[in-house]
């Protein structure tokens, strides 16, 4: 107990999980492994599934898995689904048009999978396992010890950039060592597999996400721990924590290959946003 106090936890055993098409990879995926590979803890892995597309990085520290020969439910999925216009974009309610991501369940579907299908894989060897988005650029040396201060631990199954409105999954940190993890994966994929998708507001995974973690606080099967702010709203990725290590580029900020400095709430002392 004694050492326990002065040296704190045994630090975690990480890896992180992500995934992109070809066209993906060129505007920004290739960037992020390579930001990852210079800037990221030496023993954390990178588990990329990569759907038609040779990447052409190589590390040890790099796992790169033909994404349709590896998430078969991914497959059963988009075959079920992909000809229904409600997970495709299209309102439900007659008034978004037919290319809202707010319906285009078809669209981040393969994250959903990719998430499920990386805890699975790596439950038995991994303490944390983050998702990471491919559109995420390391500017700056990630130290464990912050990896180890996001993680959940204990009662918590997941760590989140929680919002206003749904959360921000850009990040998400799971506890692979929670007794709950893997209902949680069976739940998240059969909210798709199911259909159950297409009863809810929205369908785009973070709202089918918060649904499941609303869900499991409600009956006190886990608990979360949050990394952003209820009351947070605009670009709140790069304004927490994270921010002072990466950058998120969300939508045409891939064009401009940084975020802007008026997404910030205040300045920051890192170098790259200098």
């Amino acid at each position: 107990m004694f050492l326990s106090r002065i040296w704190g936890p045994k630090p975690l055993r990480h890896a992180v999980v992500t995934t992109f098409h070809r066209n993906g990879y060129e505007a920004y995926g290739r960037r992020s492994i390579e930001s990852f590979l210079r800037h990221w803890p030496k023993d954390v892995t990178l588990f990329v599934y990569a759907e038609n597309v040779e990447v052409e990085q190589r590390d040890p520290r790099l796992v790169v898995m033909e994404q349709t020969a590896s998430l078969p439910k991914l497959l059963q999925f988009r075959k079920e689904f992909g000809g229904n216009p409600f997970a495709n974009g299209t309102d439900p309610r007659g008034k978004g048009g037919e290319n809202n991501f707010r319906w285009d369940a078809i669209r981040f579907c393969n994250k959903v999978f990719a998430v499920t299908d990386a805890i699975t894989r790596t439950r038995n060897q991994y303490d944390q396992l983050v998702w990471l988005d491919a559109d995420t650029v390391t500017h700056t040396d990630f130290p464990l010890y912050v990896l180890d201060k996001l993680a959940p631990r204990n009662a918590q199954l997941s760590a989140y950039l929680n919002r206003k409105s749904y959360p921000e999954c850009g990040w998400v940190g799971y506890n692979l060592k929670h007794p709950k993890i893997p209902e949680f994966v069976e739940r998240f994929e059969q909210m798709y597999l199911s259909g159950k998708f297409l009863e809810l507001k929205e369908s785009h995974d973070s709202f089918v996400f918060w649904h499941i973690v609303k869900d499991m606080e409600r009956n006190n099967e886990a608990q979360f721990k949050y990394l952003g702010s209820d009351s947070a709203t605009g670009h709140i990725f790069i304004n927490s924590i994270l921010g002072g290590y990466l950058d998120h580029l969300k939508g045409d900020r891939k064009e401009d290959g940084k975020s802007r400095q008026s997404d910030l709430y205040s300045s920051r002392k890192e170098k790259w946003w200098r």
